[in-house]
């Protein structure tokens, strides 16, 4: 039997899986780049962009920002790759993805902002983080 990955994970810019930006665009179809560095007006994505795995396939990135004092994980824009469908799985998977990284930042409160038109019908203007 295969391995099936059952995982959905958002992960670091400097995850092995995507710091290696010849070796993501060839494993995964995948143009990463961190823009940090890059002027304001010239980023594609985002200043700080965290790859979305979803079962071994990089279906998009998120960026996104902790406010820490306000208790608040916003996720500022979310780009999906081209190819992605959004079925209630991996909608689902996603937004328990994202839950679990506000969590760890010890937010409260999930704001959305830019997301992709089936993500917004499915989770509104955000959630409240258990």
């Amino acid at each position: 039997g295969k391995l099936k990955s059952t995982v959905t994970s958002l992960l670091s810019p400097f995850d092995p899986v995507v710091w290696d930006r010849r070796r993501a665009l060839e494993l995964f179809n995948f143009d990463y780049r961190l823009e940090c560095y890059t002027p304001k007006e010239k980023r594609r994505y985002g200043y700080f962009t965290l790859p979305v795995l979803h079962r071994g396939e990089l279906v998009g990135r998120i960026d996104a920002k902790a406010h820490r004092r306000q208790g608040i994980f916003e996720i500022i824009s979310f780009h999906a790759e081209p190819q992605v469908r959004f079925g209630k799985q991996r909608t689902q998977d996603i937004r328990q993805a994202i839950a679990r990284t506000a969590k760890w930042h010890g937010a409260q409160r999930v704001a959305l902002g830019d997301i992709p038109a089936a993500l917004a019908a499915e989770w509104g203007a955000g959630w409240e983080v258990g």
